[in-house]
């Protein structure tokens, strides 16, 4: 391990958090203001500009009132909505429009805000009074439903469900509007029904944390984005209303936010992947940042949201790719996308990672207004830059590459966690990119109502991993349901990865994937990689007595037909650049086929699968107690 990286890196964050906590934390209107005054980035402003009077020129979103009208108004109908029985259908429509409206406008109204206040132009302030103004009808911002995505489920005796992902969203759209708004912006009238509508969300929140209404709060559980965005939603109504008016709300919000912080890995490793990281600490670094603000540093001073940066970047792979495990969606071009995410981090926190990733792993700060506060920080060394590899226990992963160029070798290993959240039956799952080629994938996750979700994205289908017998995975409208036929993993379960070497050349790691199978005595799995070549060794063993099927699956980056070669224990498998050599110690039978894909450039989450890419099969002909399997892939 680079253990004097390690230290360098927590070094710069220790003079970092020193810097900052002797000074004072601009508003998002101060940091504006800033903007305004440097004329280095007028550039930057007018983008922001442009994106404002785009932002105008939309009709206001309007709340649904019936299920006729989600899909209209710019609403948005959730795809898991058609299978619903009758009496619920409509609940988790309207529900989950809410959370589409809200968080739409939490990125909408700032930057209509931002771009009134450079322009001050009335068409720009009547756009923003005419949605708040919409808003304040919208009590609560979030309605009951969003329990009943699945046959089945049914709300409770008193029709509630508790408050979720529009109150954080719809709260940050208002506050971050007010705080960028010049005074006197608003008339007094239309300020009074939007203080009425927070108060309304904070005794909302508050009375579903006394009553444990919800199901995240029964369970205990601060990990998920649904314990998250409720509590920014307090946090920030109250500071908007007034601390010491609602003092002990603040402080529950308070309590929840670092108690969600406290939750996740100790080096900064995010519960739920890279995908839903974007998404859950983007709330975290609003309250946040809207707490310093007000003078309260407890949250934006968390060591999480100081090491959370450095887990974030590491997830970026050569190629464009990302490390795509979890409920994380498609790899390629995933870095670019996390410009906004890394320009928040950046302009909030400081991240000296952040900012690095930001000149030198995608084109720059957003054409937001987070990014134009990122833009007027200093620039970073590659100091800075994370360190290549990293073994996250929490997490479990280990994530390796030999260089930040686009065109270097990468490679991540999948362990499993008890505590994982939106996981897949991906223990053990290994990706390899050689040389800037990707060579093993995974299928990656495409919207949750895809009809293949369950199937063939988050079941072991989608992954390079061990099964036990052909009994294919049934279909299901339940994203929440486990897959629990002998034959396939697991979900949360353990999967232990040792580290036997990590360093600039090379690495390999073991992971232990006998937890994850009903009936398995043995499935160790050793990677062993260079940066042009990768070995797999796994070692099967049923439990005693028993015998089943052992099958493999390689999920390779290209839709071509590969070249299949070989008979009994040895074959080989090749395309252009690439040689995959299939070694048992009994016999086995390889077959290629087409499986659909969310990873690969391109490639898109559609509900009926219009972009697959190969796999081989690699399966024993006849059942078996144990087998060795090597599998070794070169490069040229």
């Amino acid at each position: 391990m680079n253990l004097q990286r390690t230290a360098l890196a927590f070094s710069l964050l220790a003079v970092c958090a020193l810097h900052a906590a002797t000074a004072q934390t601009p508003s998002w209107g101060k940091l504006l203001d800033e903007a305004i005054a440097n004329p280095a980035l007028e550039p930057a402003r007018t983008a922001l500009l442009e994106k404002a009077r785009e932002a105008a020129a939309q009709p206001i979103i309007r709340r649904a009132k019936v299920l006729a009208e989600v899909g209209q108004n710019r609403t948005w109908l959730d795809g898991r909505t058609g299978p619903l029985e009758p009496e619920i259908k409509e609940q988790f429509a309207l529900a989950m429009s809410d959370f589409a409206a809200c968080n739409s406008l939490a990125e909408e109204l700032p930057t209509l805000a931002a771009g009134y206040r450079i322009t001050r132009d009335p068409a720009l302030l009547n756009r923003i009074v005419a949605q708040l103004d919409e808003m304040t009808s919208w009590s609560p911002l979030q309605r009951p439903g969003w329990t009943l995505y699945t046959p089945g489920h049914r709300l409770p005796a008193d029709g509630k469900d508790g408050n979720w992902l529009a109150t954080g969203c719809g709260v940050r759209a208002i506050g971050d509007t007010l705080d960028l708004l010049p005074a006197d912006s608003l008339s007094p009238e239309l300020s009074e029904r939007l203080h009425a509508l927070l108060e309304g969300e904070i005794a909302g929140v508050v009375d579903d944390w006394q009553t444990k209404r919800s199901w995240f709060i029964r369970s205990d559980n601060p990990n998920t984005n649904q314990w998250v965005l409720p509590t920014e939603g307090l946090v920030r109504a109250c500071l908007i209303l007034g601390v010491e008016q609602h003092r002990d709300a603040y402080e529950l919000g308070v309590a929840n936010l670092m108690r969600a912080f406290d939750a996740h890995g100790a080096h900064g490793e995010f519960e739920e992947g890279f995908g839903y990281a974007r998404f859950t600490v983007t709330s975290m670094l609003h309250a946040a940042h809207a707490m310093a603000v007000a003078g309260d540093r407890r949250a934006i001073d968390h060591p999480f949201l100081k090491r959370f940066p450095v887990w974030f970047v590491q997830h970026f792979q050569p190629a464009n790719m990302v490390i795509n495990c979890f409920d994380a969606g498609p790899a390629y071009g995933a870095a670019e996308a996390s410009r906004p995410f890394l320009s928040l981090a950046a302009t909030c926190t400081g991240s000296p990672a952040a900012r690095w990733a930001l000149a030198n792993q995608v084109s720059g700060p957003s054409e937001d207004l987070a990014g134009l506060a990122a833009r007027a920080l200093p620039p970073v060394g590659q100091q800075a830059a994370p360190a290549l590899f990293a073994v996250y226990e929490r997490a479990a992963r280990v994530n390796w590459r030999d260089s930040w160029d686009a065109n270097a070798s990468g490679v991540w290993v999948r362990g499993g966690h008890a505590l994982d959240q939106h996981d897949h039956q991906d223990r053990g799952h290994v990706n390899f990119i050689a040389r800037g080629k990707p060579i093993l994938i995974e299928a990656g996750t495409p919207s949750y109502h895809h009809k293949l979700m369950m199937t063939h994205y988050s079941s072991g289908v989608g992954h390079n991993v061990l099964q036990l017998g052909t009994e294919e995975p049934e279909a299901s409208s339940d994203p929440g349901k486990n897959i629990t036929h002998p034959g396939w993993q697991k979900v949360h379960t353990v999967a232990p990865i040792t580290v036997k070497r990590l360093d600039l050349e090379c690495g390999e790691a073991q992971v232990d994937g006998k937890a994850c199978y009903d009936g398995l005595a043995k499935w160790d799995r050793n990677v062993a990689w260079t940066t042009n070549e990768l070995t797999i060794a796994d070692d099967v063993a049923l439990a005693e007595g028993t015998a089943n099927i052992v099958l493999f699956r390689w999920h390779l980056a290209t839709e071509s037909e590969v070249t299949l070669e070989g008979e009994g224990t040895s074959h080989t498998v090749t395309w252009p650049g690439v040689r995959i050599a299939l070694t048992a110690d009994k016999p086995i039978a390889v077959q290629q086929v087409k499986l659909p894909d969310n990873t690969l450039q391109g490639h898109d989450g559609s509900e009926d699968p219009k972009n697959f890419h190969t796999c081989v099969v690699v399966q024993t002909p006849v059942q078996e107690n144990a087998l060795l399997l090597t599998t070794k892939v070169e490069t040229e």
